[in-house]
């Protein structure tokens, strides 16, 4: 008599069965290359932004939206080497229907209202009147180490905004940031005369 079926194990093509092997990753499957934990770098913007924005934590609540882990895992663990923050001022009209009630109680006038601003976390930057401040965090490395204070591995450059235009702010920031650092970083080896001080001049 016959014993009970038994039926046998299908192998891959690549060699490798369901026990003792994994099948081969669907070439359209994302891989994930990081292990970064994002709640990380929430708490390092709750610590940097209220001050450098002029704002509370509360307020900048918008950033950590629900694309915020997806958007910073990515920023952590790919090539993306800049995220910006975004201060925006609103647009009157547009918050005009939730001060109404208080506008009309208090008699206050538009102008006289406070202006109130909203916050977005991107990688891709587009420039408009609206921007009362634009930070750019800049990676200093490929990678962010989650075991690594951030503040070491990203640098922060405050592009300015609101009344001033990109050309001001990039030559406040060339000017009396950049160009200062490298005559400094210059004269430091040694080399801070005659073609090397010119050089500093010419490059900024």
């Amino acid at each position: 008599m016959e014993g009970p079926y038994t039926p046998s194990t299908p192998t891959h093509l690549n060699g490798t069965n369901g026990i003792h092997g994994s099948s081969p990753t669907p070439p359209d499957e994302a891989v994930p290359s990081s292990s970064f934990d994002t709640s990380i770098f929430r708490s390092y913007l709750l610590s940097l932004l209220p001050p450098v924005l002029g704002t509370t934590p509360e307020e900048i609540e918008s950033i950590f939206d629900s694309d915020f882990d997806e958007r910073v895992a990515r920023f952590a663990s790919e090539g993306t080497g800049v995220i910006y923050i975004v201060k925006r001022k609103d647009d009157v009209e547009g918050t005009l229907i939730s001060h109404l009630y208080a506008r009309l109680k208090s008699r206050i006038l538009i102008d006289d209202m406070p202006p109130t601003f909203s916050y977005i976390l991107t990688t891709h930057l587009a420039y408009t009147p609206s921007n009362s401040t634009t930070l750019a965090l800049i990676k200093r490395g490929p990678t962010l180490d989650p075991i690594t204070p951030l503040a070491t591995q990203l640098h922060l450059l405050n592009l300015f905004g609101s009344d001033e235009t990109p050309y001001e702010s990039l030559h406040a920031v060339v000017s009396n940031g950049v160009k200062p650092w490298f005559d400094a970083f210059v004269g430091a080896r040694g080399q801070g005369k005659d073609g090397d001080n010119k050089m500093g001049e010419y490059v900024f």
